[in-house]
């Protein structure tokens, strides 16, 4: 089958995509098909889209025909029906046609997570605070104080945690034994390499455009083309992907190296699979085929994931990995790369590039990678809260001026602290439209400066551009210089803080190694069990220990910590 993405929607800025396929299919085609590759999550996810606006008397019919024997022999059928009718709310009253059905029954016939999420008994009152935290965060909707709100999630002891240990702690133990500062390879270089080899590779489709989509001062677009093949189990596909990559920066440099290095980043996170494993890589990557407790080596245990739905056991595609130390890890392909479309059922409903990341060294890479999941849990676990905002002014000229070019703008620009328990800086920008909307950026990093200025420039708002909404009265203003900065100077230094950070908290990361043969720039994708994985706030998130606990905390209510 051949696929194509195409772009669904925009979410806060952010395109979505869905793999689609690009040859007209009739319905009963597209069924056929979904019985002899069930777990082809492609087609399931585009049949399942399409009962979305399907007339209602015609699922109907469907419905009441496969349910004639309980949906016993065209069960494949009957999950994606089901599905319709508990994933869109206008079908939702066609549910009462499959009374009589354990919808337990139809799991092995679909690759989704959809029946899994409906079948958790606590998943309406997850629901419920779901929709409150998701309010409060991409909204700034005020929270109901504890008792006001929705029946609680969790009990007291789901709430204890050990006492963290921070990043200014391993920074401090680690005096005497980083390396010595080591600046970076420059930024012409970066350019250079990147679109040549990008450029041999047939990445690239046009060149590099300006455009006026953020606060950034200087900001680059790229389009570029992927495509992938997969035969694995009974699937044969192919994905023709056209996908944008953006640069932003102070200066013109720093833009187009940040856009260079995001194409090679995204480029390599999209991969091609054959009998001999994971293919166009500079590791061999041959796949295991199991459930995680048929594995005898070491592995990232599914369940150790902040995942929607609890792993049961299903077999996955594994490919080695490596822990902190070089050893090997087994990690499921599932999580590491792009649209990945393997033979096999998903762990959950979609999944983004956070922790995708490339560099001039692996080292580089990790840290970026690294940053970015600390910066997506944060986006997870930290509620909005006021008495966390603050403006900002600096004494450096060039973010001087930027800042008041933000004002003679009439952009009225303000910040929230969201870094988490681990003490790893992390910042939101912030910009109110003139009509209520909310504009934000974020940034995470060892050096609090530097992860501002990142979430500064991030902030999906144009400038030059139209006057902004007026930020919060009263807000304090907090110098960018007297930030916190844990960094060392060195990405080996840096990546030697970040993980000691986040092993002494009892999180242990795990690398897949996403270098190309063709491109040679290292890129990685981190996985770190424990921290939160995804922070969409819909119908099948599950509210996180901490992020109730920091919302707790909030009103004066937080439970003391547990000490180790």
């Amino acid at each position: 089958m051949r696929y194509k993405l195409q772009m669904t929607d925009t979410d806060f800025g952010v395109g979505m995509f869905a793999a689609v396929p690009d040859v007209n299919l009739s319905f009963n085609e597209m069924i056929d098909y979904l019985r002899k590759h069930p777990f082809d999550d492609h087609m399931h996810e585009f049949v399942l889209q399409g009962f979305k606006d399907f007339r209602t008397r015609k699922l109907e019919k469907l419905i009441k025909e496969v349910m004639k024997d309980g949906g016993q022999s065209d069960p494949v059928l009957a999950a994606v029906l089901f599905e319709a009718c508990i994933c869109h709310r206008r079908q939702a009253p066609l549910l009462k046609h499959f009374d009589g059905l354990d919808p337990a029954g139809l799991l092995p016939y679909t690759p989704a997570i959809h029946i899994r999420s409906h079948l958790l008994e606590d998943q309406d009152r997850h629901r419920a605070w779901i929709r409150l935290f998701g309010d409060n965060i991409f909204t700034l909707a005020p929270l109901p104080a504890p008792g006001d709100g929705p029946e609680p999630v969790f009990t007291d002891k789901d709430l204890d945690i050990p006492a963290p240990a921070t990043a200014a702690q391993a920074r401090q133990a680690l005096d005497g034994q980083l390396p010595p500062p080591k600046p970076r390879r420059p930024l012409e270089e970066t350019i250079e390499h990147a679109f040549s080899v990008l450029d041999k590779a047939d990445a690239p489709l046009g060149p590099a455009m300006q455009h006026k989509a953020s606060l950034s001062p200087i900001a680059t677009l790229r389009h570029w083309m992927t495509k992938t093949r997969t035969a694995n189990g009974s699937l044969s596909n192919s994905l023709e992907a056209i996908q944008t990559s953006y640069g932003r920066g102070l200066f013109r440099a720093r833009a187009d190296a940040s856009c260079c290095m995001e194409m090679a980043e995204r480029f390599s996170s999209y991969a091609s699979f054959g009998p001999a494993g994971v293919l166009k890589y500079k590791q061999s990557y041959p796949l295991v085929h199991a459930s995680f407790d048929e594995l005898d080596v070491p592995a990232v245990d599914p369940n150790a994931i902040r995942l929607e739905v609890p792993y049961a056991g299903q077999k996955l595609h594994w490919m080695e990995g490596h822990a902190p130390d070089g050893s090997p890890m087994l990690i499921p392909v599932q999580f590491v790369f792009l649209f990945c479309n393997l033979d096999e059922q998903s762990l959950f409903s979609a999944l983004g590039s956070t922790g995708l990341a490339s560099g001039n060294t692996m080292p580089e890479a990790k840290v970026a990678a690294l940053t970015e999941v600390i910066e997506r849990d944060s986006d997870a676990t930290i509620p909005f809260d006021p008495s966390r905002c603050f403006r900002v002014e600096s004494d450096d000229p060039e973010i001087r001026k930027l800042l008041d070019g933000y004002r003679e703008d009439g952009i009225d620009v303000w910040f929230m602290d969201v870094t988490t328990e681990l003490g790893v800086p992390c910042y939101k920008s912030v910009v109110l439209g003139r009509h209520g909307d909310v504009n934000k950026g974020g940034g995470c990093g060892l050096s609090g400066p530097s992860a501002l200025v990142s979430a500064m420039t991030e902030t999906a708002y144009p400038y030059p551009g139209p006057k902004s909404g007026p930020a919060p009265e009263g807000l304090p203003v907090r110098r960018l210089e007297d930030l916190p900065d844990y960094s060392t100077g060195s990405a080996d230094g840096d990546l030697m803080v970040l993980e000691k950070t986040l092993m002494n908290n009892g999180y242990t990361p795990a690398y897949a190694d996403l270098t190309r043969k063709d491109l040679d720039i290292p890129v990685c994708r981190a996985v770190i069990p424990g921290l939160e994985l995804i922070s969409d706030f819909d119908h099948y998130s599950r509210v996180s220990p901490r992020l109730f606990r920091n919302y707790l905390a909030m009103f004066e209510e937080a439970k003391p910590l547990t000490p180790r």
